[in-house]
């Protein structure tokens, strides 16, 4: 059982939160509509969620899934994620590619436009207030909150602690990639995203990717 070797998360996974609604396109796709369904209707039984909800919280997921498929649950998470995104453990930190091609975009569109990629390279050299993120980019505050809170949304830019400013605790954030690594093949976007490490290392979804299931030799 995949799950059950897990280190338990309290809050959301950045990663896993960027993947939730692809992945659960994929589920969809998968499982078919019906059965899809039905797997939705026992989470809102069990946990009052949804199956994007149940990614982000991804013990609710493995659990239902384990009503209907017992032990072949783990097969099935597998390719779920084989769908979405790929993994290179070759050398060094892993470098994950990003397969589905919404996704692809939605990163290539935040990279492109200028204000939102000098957002995320300032959050990536040292995490910040949205304030100090800010003054670092010499973006206005009439424009950078909508952007920051865009990129919040889209889950490129995930909290990292808070501090403490006049007496408010404040939320910090910090971008989610090492590296970007963009490309065209027969066609298609591909992108290669290296991951800050503790966004990597307490995301459900990558120690889905990296256990091998029962079958695996």
């Amino acid at each position: 059982m995949i799950i059950s070797k897990l280190t338990t998360i309290q809050h959301v996974n950045a990663l896993d939160k960027l993947l939730a609604e692809a992945l659960a396109s994929v589920i969809k796709e998968k499982l078919g509509i019906k059965t899809y369904q039905k797997v939705e209707e026992r989470l809102h039984q069990r946990y009052e969620l949804d199956v994007v909800s149940a990614i982000k919280e991804f013990h609710t997921l493995d659990a239902t899934l384990r009503e209907f498929f017992g032990a072949g649950a783990d097969n099935l998470e597998k390719d779920f994620l084989d769908h979405l995104v790929s993994l290179d453990k070759k050398k060094g930190q892993p470098w994950i590619t990003i397969e589905n091609q919404d996704l692809a975009r939605l990163i290539l569109e935040s990279y492109g436009q200028r204000e939102k990629k000098m957002i995320l390279d300032a959050a990536l050299q040292k995490a910040g207030t949205i304030q100090d993120i800010l003054e670092t980019c010499q973006i206005p505050k009439s424009s950078g909150y909508r952007i920051i809170n865009e990129l919040v949304d889209d889950a490129l830019l995930a909290e990292e602690g808070h501090t403490m400013n006049e007496g408010r605790k404040v939320t910090l954030y910090t971008a989610l990639f090492k590296n970007v690594n963009m490309d065209i093949q027969n066609g298609s976007l591909v992108v290669k995203i290296m991951l800050k490490e503790n966004i990597l290392h307490e995301s459900y979804l990558v120690k889905i990717l990296l256990t091998p299931t029962p079958n695996t030799h």
